[in-house]
C-alpha cells in the first residue's frame, strides 16, 4: 500500500521500478528523521571535512540521484526552475568570493550544504513523500523531541549527548540560577528554542481536515510550551507568546469562539495555579522564567524576588545592545566580511564583545553588508510569497509554515542560528511544495476569491 501512494503522489517523469522506489522512500524517511532530530556532533570524525550524520545523509541521496538520470534530470529541474534559487544568487556570490578573498572554505561550504539540504526535501517531498506524508512524520518528529524533553529535565543531562563522537560540536550542560536548561538535539539551548519556534505552528494544523486550529493538539502545545519553560531562554519564551498570538490570530474563524473561551480559561486556571504555587520550586521557576522575560522588556526589577540576579540580567540585556554598535567598528570592512575560520572578538565602546547574539549582525561580521542584505532580501521574498498564497488560497499548512518562519526570523534577532538553519529550510521547502499543489488544484476567477473570502 505505501509503494502505490509514492507512485501516486510521485512527480517524476521516468519509471522506477517499485523496489528501487521502495528503497528511496525509506531513505527519504530516515533524511528527514536525521534532518529533523539527530545531533550535528553525531558522525564520523575527519580532520579535514567531519562526517556528520547530515552529511552523511546527504552523501546517500545524492548518490541515488547522480547515478540515475531520470532522478537527475528531475533534481537539477528543480534546482533551475524554482524562483527561490534566483533570488539566492547574490547571496551564493557573495559566498564565493568572501571563500576566495578570505581563503575560507567554510564561509562557502556550510550555507551552501544548509541549501542543498532544502534542495533535497523538496526532491524527497514531491517524489516520494508527498506533502501530508512529510507533516506527518515533522509532527511525529516533535512528538519525539517533546517527550524527550521532558526526559532531559528530569534527568538533567541531553538523551542525545551519549551520541557525541564529533569533539567541538557538543558544548556540555548549561545551568543558570542555578536551574538546569534543556537542549535536546541542539548545541545549546536558545538552539532548541529555535527549533520549538518552526515546530510549535503544527500543533494546531489538521492533515485530514485541513484546517488550523491553534488547540487542534493540546497536548503537543502544551509540551512544546513546557519544553520552551525548560529551555530557561528569556527571548525563547518572549517570541512563542509571539508564536501563541499569530496561531490564535490565523486559526480558522468557525472555531474563534471556542478558543477564546479555551483561552480565557486556561490563562485564569494557570493564574491561579501559578500564584497557589509560587512558594514550592515549580512555582517559582515559572514566575521566575516570566518576570525575568518582563523585567528585560520594561527593566523592571520583579524577578529579584524570586530568586533572579538582576545586575546579570541588565548586563545580558545591556550586551544585546551593544551589538548594534558593531556596525560603527571602523576595522570592520563593510563590503568585505571576515568569513567564518576566524573569531569574532574586539573592542565595542570600551567593552569585550566575543558571543554575537543576533544572527543578522553575526552575518554582517561574516559577509558584511552585501551578505547581510542579500539574505534578509531572500527571507522576505519569502515570507512575502507565504503571505500572497495566504491570500489566493487561504491554505492552512502555508499559515502553519507562514508563522513558524514569521516567529523563528523574528527570534534570530536576539540569537544566532547555531546551526538551526535547516529548521527554517524545512518550512521553506514544505511551503514550496504546497504552493505548488495548492495552484495546480485551485480554479481561478473572481467566484473563487469570493468562496474562499467567505470560507475564511
Amino acid at each position: 500500500m505505501a509503494s502505490e501512494n509514492i507512485v501516486l503522489e510521485s512527480t517524476s517523469k521516468y519509471v522506477k521500478t517499485p523496489r528501487e522506489r521502495v528503497v528511496f522512500y525509506r531513505c527519504a524517511i530516515l533524511y528527514f528523521f536525521i534532518l529533523y532530530v539527530m545531533p550535528q556532533y553525531f558522525g564520523i570524525p575527519n580532520p579535514v571535512f567531519d562526517l556528520t550524520i547530515v552529511r552523511i545523509s546527504i552523501i546517500i541521496l545524492l548518490l541515488f540521484i547522480i547515478f540515475d538520470y531520470g532522478r537527475l534530470h528531475s533534481f537539477i529541474d528543480i534546482i533551475l526552475k524554482e524562483k527561490m534559487s534566483v533570488v539566492l544568487i547574490p547571496y551564493l556570490i557573495v559566498l564565493t568570493y568572501t571563500m576566495v578573498l578570505r581563503k575560507d572554505f567554510n564561509a562557502l561550504l556550510n550555507p551552501l550544504i544548509e541549501i542543498l539540504e532544502m534542495y533535497l526535501l523538496i526532491y524527497i517531498i514531491r517524489d516520494s513523500l508527498g506533502v501530508d506524508k512529510t507533516i506527518k512524520l515533522l509532527i511525529g518528529f516533535i512528538y519525539l523531541l517533546v517527550i524527550l524533553g521532558f526526559v532531559e529535565s528530569f534527568t538533567k543531562v541531553s538523551p542525545f549527548s551519549y551520541l557525541v563522537t564529533i569533539n567541538g560540536i557538543y558544548t556540555g550542560r548549561y545551568i543558570r540560577g542555578g536551574h538546569y536548561r534543556i537542549m535536546s538535539s541542539c548545541v545549546h539551548s536558545l538552539g532548541y528554542g529555535l527549533l520549538l519556534m518552526t515546530a510549535m505552528p503544527f500543533a494546531g494544523y489538521d492533515v485530514e481536515k485541513k484546517e488550523y486550529n491553534v488547540f487542534r493538539r493540546p497536548f503537543l502545545l502544551i509540551g512544546i510550551i513546557v519544553n520552551i519553560f525548560n529551555t530557561g531562554s528569556r527571548s525563547s519564551l518572549g517570541v512563542m507568546f509571539v508564536c501563541l498570538a499569530l496561531m490564535f490570530i490565523l486559526s480558522d474563524r468557525r472555531y474563534f469562539r471556542i478558543n477564546m473561551l479555551i483561552a480565557t480559561v486556561t490563562m485564569v486556571m494557570l493564574i491561579a495555579i501559578t500564584f497557589a504555587t509560587q512558594t514550592t520550586s515549580f512555582g517559582r521557576y515559572i514566575l521566575l522564567q516570566l518576570t525575568s522575560l518582563v523585567d528585560s522588556v520594561f527593566e523592571t526589577q520583579y524577578s529579584i524576588k524570586y530568586g533572579s540576579n538582576y545586575t546579570q540580567l541588565m548586563q545580558s540585556k545591556g550586551y544585546r545592545d551593544l551589538l548594534n554598535r558593531i556596525f560603527t567598528l571602523d576595522w570592520l570592512n563593510p563590503i568585505l566580511g571576515i568569513g567564518r575560520k576566524r573569531a569574532f572578538n574586539s573592542l565595542v565602546d570600551g567593552k569585550v564583545v566575543a558571543s554575537i547574539d543576533n544572527f543578522y549582525i553575526a552575518e554582517y561580521i561574516r559577509y558584511a553588508y552585501p551578505g547581510m542584505c542579500s539574505y534578509i532580501f531572500y527571507l522576505s521574498y519569502m515570507v512575502i510569497r507565504m503571505v500572497k498564497d495566504i491570500y489566493k488560497t487561504r491554505s492552512a499548512i502555508v499559515r502553519a509554515v507562514f508563522i513558524g518562519t514569521v516567529t523563528y526570523c523574528y527570534h534570530l534577532t536576539i540569537a544566532d542560528s547555531l546551526q538551526t538553519l535547516k529548521y527554517l529550510y524545512v518550512l521553506f521547502a514544505i511551503f514550496i511544495c504546497c504552493e505548488k499543489r495548492n495552484f495546480k488544484s485551485e480554479p481561478q476567477g473572481k467566484y473563487h476569491k469570493l468562496r474562499n473570502a467567505i470560507l475564511w
